[in-house]
């Protein structure tokens, strides 16, 4: 059995060991991982003892294939922040037991504010990810600081309400607080420690999975459709799994069956079980068959236009496991094992699965993706390209002040493979930072049709030095290919960047990468230069209104607040 298998293998043993439900810290000691691990630096500012936390963090971590680094700030109610700039840090937690700031402050509010201060200190002197961790009794407190606008770039507050609720009053253990250096019980930092290694700081270093690709038989109901037909057992705990599927899938991420059953059995199955919370059209992309699950699980991430190591893939047989870990190591794997709730319990724990909040486009992408199904059908039985295009009535908007998006339009950088020309993979601090800078032009692009609203779907950054505007970075949502209109977008979003600026010349940074063969085409045939693995290819100035003029189509576009229409009749 090769390494990947094993590795795989060991993983899911460690399952009911992490994701108990109150989990034990002598049976984590004993997890000791036989994967590469990769490093991971986390600095913590904090008021009390932070070590039995980090401590328990390491299988967690490990099981996400991190080995983390703590380096620890002296115990300091002021929150002076003092750093190391050699330390090469990638979060930044803040420790807080806020019980210490009672009497120095009149009420909550007061308390906030001289909390906002510091956090803008800290985010001046990093360009990090900050992690509030705050402790208090006081819920009210907790939720202000929780729905507070910090109005500051790349800060979380981690709510520890859940951990509260399970534990009730064994959350705080006073007695030993002198001992221990905090009033957490080591119930209470064994369930932090979980929250920060698989959930918090992933959702802030990690990019997102984009789908959840589950078995059916063992996995989604007890029983087997071959056998028991339309008698399978829908437990409370795997209707409870469902249902957690199903809040994935409304958070924009895809949900995709793969099964080894004949197809017309499930579609039956499927028709007549009305008590599963899930359905056949909730799935993005089904494969029933007898094929290989590795080769199905990649015709599904095909068909999504995503990328195999964005998938999550669950099954009850560990020899379907085994053999998609060999064939596709990057797939990340649950074992869906004999209960159900531990099956819950990991997928929720996945780090990369859950997310700090859901934008508008996560919440477009999957009636986006079955408006392409449709359109896939008007393109099959249209006689006239053009007629397909005029009747999809586009919509293209621009946005030139995206002050309001840098999350998502980050999530573009760091996410888009296909079509990306230069893979600078910018984060949301970083970009912030580029939309308030002089000499940089940065645009959104949003685009709908009358089939679906895509949300933003576009960014596009360049740098102004002199009359020469270089695109360091251009990147379209694989969800907006496929209606050839990418010159269009980028030629309207980058005469918008120019603005009244004077530029003689426009130039587009480029790199080759492992899947953006259809950007470097695009750049090849705009530019009708010949491009090398990377470098800068250049092109003359754009002329919006010859485009528009030539456009077969009815296009109507917007800058900002000015439509630019170009109607046909």
């Amino acid at each position: 059995m090769s390494s990947l298998v094993e590795n795989a293998m060991c993983r899911a043993t460690w399952q009911e060991t992490l994701f108990s439900e109150i989990p034990n810290r002598l049976e984590l000691s004993k997890l000791k991982a036989t994967w590469p691990l990769t490093d991971i630096t986390i600095r913590i500012h904090r008021n009390h003892s932070f070590e039995h936390v980090a401590s328990a963090t390491h299988a967690w971590f490990a099981w996400w294939e991190r080995r983390p680094t703590f380096i620890y700030s002296d115990y300091d109610d002021s929150l002076y922040f003092d750093l190391d700039a050699s330390d090469n840090v990638e979060v930044e937690i803040i420790w807080l037991d806020l019980t210490r700031y009672t009497e120095r402050f009149a009420d909550n509010s007061e308390l906030i504010d001289w909390l906002e201060s510091r956090l803008r200190a800290l985010r001046n002197k990093t360009n990090t990810p900050i992690l509030l961790l705050p402790c208090d009794g006081r819920q009210d407190l907790i939720e202000d600081l929780i729905n507070r606008d910090w109005s500051i770039v790349g800060i979380r507050v981690g709510d520890f309400g859940r951990i509260q609720k399970t534990l009730g009053k064994r959350f705080y253990d006073e007695r030993a607080s002198k001992f221990s250096g905090t009033r957490l019980s080591n119930a209470a930092c064994l369930l932090v420690a979980r929250e920060l290694a698989c959930r918090w700081i992933p959702a802030l270093v990690k990019v997102r999975c984009k789908a959840v690709i589950v078995d059916l038989d063992q996995t989604l109901y007890n029983g087997v459709v071959g056998e028991d037909g339309h008698n399978v057992i829908l437990s409370p705990t795997h209707k409870a799994f469902q249902e957690d599927l199903f809040d994935f899938r409304k958070q924009g991420v895809f949900l995709a069956l793969v099964s080894r059953n004949e197809e017309d059995d499930v579609r039956a199955l499927f028709k007549s079980r009305q008590d599963f919370p899930l359905q056949w059209q909730h799935f993005s992309a089904t494969k029933v068959n007898w094929e290989r699950k590795s080769e199905n699980i990649r015709q599904v991430a095909r068909q999504l236009r995503i990328s195999v190591d964005s998938v999550v893939f669950i099954d009850d047989n560990p020899g379907e496991l085994a053999e998609v870990a060999m064939e596709s190591p990057k797939v990340s794997l649950i074992h869906a094992g004999l209960d159900p709730e531990i099956t819950r319990t990991t997928m929720a724990y996945l780090p990369g699965l859950w997310a700090w909040s859901t934008s508008a486009e996560d919440e477009f992408r999957i009636g986006d993706m079955n408006a392409e199904i449709e359109r896939a059908h008007l393109v099959a039985f249209s006689e006239d390209p053009i007629d397909y295009l005029r009747s999809l009535k586009i919509k293209l908007l621009v946005n030139t002040k995206p002050e309001n998006h840098a999350s998502r339009l980050s999530e573009l950088s760091l996410k888009t493979n296909q079509f990306n020309l230069n893979f600078e993979r910018i984060d949301e601090i970083r970009l912030s930072k580029m939309i308030r800078a002089d000499e940089y032009r940065i645009a959104a692009i949003s685009m709908a049709d009358r089939l679906s609203d895509s949300g933003i779907i576009g960014l596009i950054i360049g740098k102004l030095t002199g009359n020469i505007l270089l695109i360091e970075e251009l990147a379209i949502s694989c969800r907006a290919l496929g209606r050839k209109l990418e010159t269009l977008m980028i030629t309207s979003a980058v005469r918008a960047l120019i603005g009244m600026d004077v530029v003689t010349e426009i130039r587009f940074s480029y790199k080759t990468g492992p899947r953006n063969a259809p950007a470097l085409e695009w750049l090849t045939n705009f530019t009708k230069e010949p491009l090398v693995s990377e470098g800068q290819a250049c092109s003359g100035e754009f002329d919006l209104d010859y485009l528009t003029a030539t456009l077969p189509v009815d296009v109507k576009i917007q800058v900002n607040d000015i439509p630019y229409t170009n109607d046909k009749n």
